[in-house]
């Protein structure tokens, strides 16, 4: 034999072709899905919640609809709102303030760069959104006075809108996981 490797020997490092990486890429459709989720999560805020209104939001006799920075405003006064009311108040918030940084992110997978951090930074975000409609669905009773089944019934667009801000942002974010 003679001074080279064996014929079913690997080769040494460096030494025979090596796959090219695939080139980063914009996501367009993962960002795009972010932007929804982003500004659904901003625009609960602005949007009619309930039917009934907040005690405190609006004077008495007035059936108006009561918003979603009306429902953060009543919190907040009340002076010693305990946990559930406070995780309450904070959840509203941080879907809005979530959402402006999902904004943030889908602009970021426009870029020709690694999604894998964007996506899991839009992940959690958008976990901590769930989990903020989730907390106010088992707390219900605590928050407005209701059960599910009477929130549901009093319900409007800012409502199911703070609900899908989360759900819509892990589909974004799952799609600039996948996307790499």
């Amino acid at each position: 034999m003679g001074m080279g490797q064996p014929s079913g020997w690997p080769q040494r490092a460096g030494t025979g072709p090596s796959p090219a990486p695939n080139p980063a890429r914009a996501d367009p459709v993962g960002a795009t899905v972010l932007v929804i989720a982003g500004t659904a999560g901003v625009a609960q805020l602005f949007l009619p919640w309930r039917r009934a209104p907040v005690v405190g939001a609006a004077p008495a006799g007035d059936h108006g609809s009561t918003t979603g920075w009306q429902l953060y405003r009543v919190l907040r006064a009340i002076p010693d709102p305990g946990f559930e009311l406070s995780a309450a108040m904070y959840a509203v918030l941080a879907v809005a303030v979530g959402g402006g940084a999902l904004i943030l992110l889908a602009l970021a997978l426009l870029l020709p760069i690694d999604h894998r951090p964007i996506g899991v930074a839009a992940l959690m975000i958008s976990g901590l959104s769930v989990l903020g409609g989730c907390w106010m669905l088992v707390r219900a009773r605590s928050v407005f006075q209701v059960g599910v089944s009477g929130l549901f019934g009093q319900a409007q667009i800012g409502w199911y809108v703070f609900l899908a801000a989360g759900l819509i942002g892990v589909i974004g974010s799952l799609k600039a996981l996948a996307r790499g």
